[in-house]
């Protein structure tokens, strides 16, 4: 048997397999550009609602960002646009003094968001509304004692000067001298320690 032969007989008794195997590549490359197009419709879709609740916002219009925040909180837990959008309706829950919800809103980022520079804001500021109602345990627990950001560092001495702590409070403030500052922020923080002597 030649050659050609042997690949003829070994097409004729493989050809269902092989036609089996381009279908179902062809179904799978199909299909999973088709996912990528309605992640992509979709998050099209978030961006656009974000920037008109945000122009609404910037209007002087409150209610759009808040109840674009409420919605994908339930329905794009995780999307960057919702975090977003739950900082403005944090802010804006804060300026007219509903503290609990103004909580719920950064709680739900620091649960949710994958984006590690916005559940640092979200801890600052939800660390600072503790400290402001005076729960000094809470804000020392969302706070952590493992902490990598100088401005939690910083946060976390003012909560111990607060509470007279000023041995605690002179640690927290040297260890966030030693992060790269701007010249204004380490003299803020050199005038804090300078008020523990």
């Amino acid at each position: 048997m030649s050659d050609e032969d042997k690949i003829v007989s070994w097409f004729e008794s493989n050809y269902k397999g092989l036609l089996f195997g381009v279908a179902a590549g062809l179904v799978i490359l199909f299909s999973y550009k088709s996912y990528i197009s309605t992640e992509n419709e979709s998050q099209l879709e978030l961006s656009r609602a974000f920037d008109s609740a945000v122009n609404s916002f910037q209007d002087g219009e409150t209610e759009a960002i808040i109840t674009f925040s409420r919605i994908n909180m339930i329905d794009n837990a995780d999307n960057i646009y919702t975090s977003l959008a739950s900082l403005y309706a944090a802010k804006i829950m804060y300026d007219n003094n509903q503290l609990e919800e103004s909580k719920k809103f950064f709680h739900h980022i620091i649960n949710n968001s994958s984006d590690a520079d916005i559940i640092n804001l979200a801890i600052y500021r939800k660390a600072k509304i503790l400290i402001e109602q005076s729960e000094y345990d809470k804000a020392h627990s969302l706070l952590g004692d493992d902490i990598d950001n100088y401005q939690h560092l910083e946060l976390k001495g003012d909560l111990f000067y607060i509470q007279k702590k000023n041995q605690e409070a002179r640690k927290s403030y040297s260890e966030a001298l030693l992060y790269e500052l701007t010249p204004n922020e380490r003299k803020n923080i050199l005038a804090k320690i300078n008020l523990l002597k």
